[in-house]
């Protein structure tokens, strides 16, 4: 009698775990895999917003003007007068610097330096 109840009990069990597993475990699996989905998209969003971030820091490090530093040949920092030295990009910096290198030759030396102001504007002299 005992053993006709655990075969009972054995089979119900193994009918009611069959039943868990194909009602349960299968929409549990769904339910995991569509957040599988979700937590890859997820990581790329914040890859790239971490890569933008890090872009903007990188940019707001960036000078925002340039100035062409001339030294005569004893080294020494002078001004010449007609000469654009403040510049926004890089490039016109760059593009004079050399225009006026193959100007006055060995005379001068021109440098460029980034600045996040302009400190000495030609024409802001005081009188």
């Amino acid at each position: 009698m005992i053993d006709y109840i655990a075969i009972i009990t054995i089979r119900l069990l193994s009918l009611f775990s069959k039943w868990i597993e194909h009602n349960t475990i299968n929409n549990v699996l769904e339910f995991v895999k569509s957040f599988e989905h979700l937590l890859l998209v997820l990581t790329v969003v914040a890859f790239f917003l971490i890569i933008i971030y890090m872009t903007m820091k990188q940019l707001k490090k960036l000078p925002k003007f340039y100035v062409i530093e001339i030294e005569d040949i004893y080294g020494k920092k002078t001004v010449v007068d007609g000469l654009r030295t403040n510049f926004t990009t890089f490039a016109a910096a760059k593009s004079y610097a050399h225009f006026y290198s193959d100007l006055y030759g060995e005379q001068y030396k021109f440098r460029i330096v980034g600045r996040n102001r302009i400190l000495n504007y030609p024409h802001s002299h005081a009188p």
